[in-house]
């Protein structure tokens, strides 16, 4: 399927881009001729493209978490993938095919097509706008990676990364040839080298939230540490994206609205916490957001302060049960990008994990002073190490509960430590289904179709 993807992405996103008066450099070109990008401006149209890139995330990890069930009265009537993994079936993708693994091979392949373009010569004219679009190209190629390896990789383990199965290694744009699997150490190194080469090409700022930034690239390098337990440098990633952004929305503010239905501007426009605008798509119907059938945990719901005003504007009540309503995006789409609020907690996460408690809790304090009503908010004073280590785990889930596939992500991490660990449960049909820690369920599986055409090594389930 990687391979029929990739070659059908290409005609797509050039037959997009065709549609768009702002791509001039297919005026020019025959209608029923195939359109080859030539200049650096071509280039950055392929990566403005939303339906391809950054309107194309995956957020099937939230389908299998904890923050939300479905009423015994919708679970039939939701799509039959969404029922797989509601119950962590062995099998879960219809007909063999997955847009999950699809969506981030598409932007994968058009990363490559962008980069070989690259090399051309005499398309550095430009050296700044080309640093620009390469940066990009590394950095969704980098993204595309890490959230695939958070569905279908096992959790970084040092102790057999070397020998995990990872992912296909794809680093140039022909899809005749066929990759098999990497181990999960080659396929983060590759994210981290990634990740580090946008680092020094991308500029501090862009013309909107949707370009990827160095501080954005920064910000990616820390989540990617995080997974792989390498706390020092993913306080360093952290502290560097905050040197040049710390801006945390105030919820006291006039931005944030009771009156809208999604409590936040429509596509994160001029959202001061935002560092890199992405949403997802697919499985709406499953999350729990004003139009759709899930309805929020209550364990959830009872984690949050009278005073703090995320219950506020993060869910809506209809008396028994709650929705969320609390998404970046301001639709209803899960935001998926990244923003100062994650920064922050992982910056705090890794500094407790360092040693740094009392720096880990003022990051802490940093972020609910902006979420408490005015006046209410009493800083934490911690001095003992698991306690705080326990607060911002816990502030991660109140934060950012329906964000990409963070929950599930965290979950998958935090099962190694029996400190942390928990078993899911659900029930429907008065049959139970349990999702045990560190079970392969927590892998999900490749897609049947790419295995037949690639032959890569299938996930145990």
């Amino acid at each position: 399927m990687q391979i029929i993807y990739s070659a059908f992405l290409i005609v797509l996103v050039m037959a997009v881009a065709g549609c768009k008066k702002q791509n001039d450099w297919l005026d020019a070109k025959s209608q029923n001729s195939f359109v080859v990008p030539e200049t650096l401006k071509d280039y950055q149209a392929l990566l403005e493209n939303p339906i391809t890139v950054h309107n194309a995330f995956s957020i099937f990890g939230l389908v299998g978490a904890d923050n939300y069930y479905l009423r015994e009265s919708d679970f039939p009537g939701s799509a039959e993938d969404v029922r797989n993994g509601y119950i962590w079936r062995p099998s879960i993708w219809v007909d063999g095919n997955s847009p999950d693994w699809n969506s981030f091979f598409a932007i994968i392949e058009l990363s490559n097509i962008i980069l070989d373009g690259l090399s051309k010569k005499g398309l550095n004219n430009d050296q700044a706008t080309f640093n620009s679009i390469k940066g990009q190209a590394l950095f969704y190629r980098a993204i595309s990676y890490y959230n695939l390896s958070q569905l279908f990789c096992k959790t970084y383990d040092a102790g057999s990364a070397s020998s995990d199965l990872g992912l296909p290694i794809r680093l140039n744009s022909n899809v005749n040839i066929i990759y098999q699997r990497s181990s999960i150490e080659e396929t983060y190194k590759q994210m981290v080298a990634d990740t580090k080469a946008a680092i020094e090409l991308l500029p501090a700022t862009q013309v909107n939230n949707r370009r990827p930034t160095k501080i954005a690239a920064n910000a990616l390098l820390a989540k990617i540490y995080l997974c792989m337990e390498v706390y020092a440098e993913a306080e360093y990633y952290a502290s560097e994206s905050l040197k040049l952004n710390s801006t945390l929305l105030d919820f006291n503010s006039s931005y944030a609205s009771l009156n809208l239905t999604y409590r936040f501007a429509e596509a994160g426009i001029n959202h001061p916490e935002i560092l890199f605008y992405a949403q997802g798509v697919g499985y709406s119907p499953v999350i729990p957001h004003a139009f759709a059938n899930g309805r929020v945990s209550m364990t959830l719901i009872n984690l949050y302060n009278a005073n703090d005003l995320r219950k506020l504007f993060f869910f809506a009540s209809n008396g028994n049960e709650f929705q969320y309503r609390g998404t970046y995006t301001g639709n209803t789409s899960t935001f998926c990008g990244i923003a100062n609020n994650e920064v922050f907690l992982i910056s705090a996460e890794a500094k407790i994990r360092t040693g740094d408690i009392n720096g880990g809790v003022t990051d802490v304090n940093t972020l609910l002073s902006k979420r408490y009503k005015t006046g209410t908010f009493v800083p934490y004073t911690i001095t003992d190490g698991e306690l705080a280590l326990s607060l911002v785990l816990e502030e991660r889930r109140k934060e950012l509960p329906f964000v990409a596939n963070l929950r599930w992500e965290d979950l998958r991490r935090l099962n190694k430590d029996p400190r942390f660990k928990i078993t899911l449960t659900r029930q429907v049909a008065g049959v139970n289904y349990i999702l045990e820690p560190g079970s392969n369920k927590y892998v999900l599986p490749i897609p049947d179709n790419e295995i037949q055409i690639s032959g890569i090594s299938q996930n145990p389930r």
